[in-house]
């Protein structure tokens, strides 16, 4: 991966982004409501076997997060920056630890729909049971991508296999 620009990130982000030099994959920041994110965009090649990266979304002190557009803003910053700086694969799956998952998918995908460049990207949901535990998970790529047919067939692949 391409390192990300938080010179970048920090001008769109309303909540300072920050990383630690070790783990340049690792991105954290604070809201105004006292919960501390940490976003991970690290290689997973699990759903798409040529390749892709995965973004994972862990609320570090499970602090309740109430509906707060600068969570959004911040992370479409992050997401925006990864794009910029990699015409690469996004790959979503929702944390499983609460049986929250359902409704962590539907508002990511909302806020995505909801970004003002959203026309750029193409979006492809998945969800189904693994394990006996339903999973949730959408793969973002632009438009322009030349593998985005070969990623589509890979994902829809890797999801029949998996899901029970």
């Amino acid at each position: 991966m391409n390192a990300l620009d938080f010179k970048s990130i920090n001008e769109h982000a309303p909540y300072k982004v920050t990383t630690d030099a070790n783990h340049p994959y690792l991105f954290y920041f604070y809201t105004d409501f006292d919960v501390e994110y940490e976003i991970c965009i690290k290689a997973n090649d699990t759903f798409v076997p040529s390749g892709a990266f995965s973004l994972d979304i862990r609320n570090k002190n499970d602090h309740a997060s109430p509906g707060d557009e600068k969570f959004r803003q911040t992370l479409i910053a992050i997401v925006e920056e990864f794009f910029k700086k990699n015409n690469d694969v996004m790959l979503y799956v929702t944390e499983t630890k609460d049986s929250k998952q359902a409704s962590r998918n539907r508002l990511f995908v909302r806020w995505f729909k909801t970004y003002e460049h959203h026309e750029q990207y193409v979006i492809k949901k998945a969800e189904g049971k693994m394990d006996g535990q339903m999973n949730f998970m959408a793969i973002i790529l632009r438009k322009d991508n030349p593998r985005l047919q070969q990623v589509f067939e890979e994902f829809d692949e890797t999801i029949a296999f998996l899901f029970d």
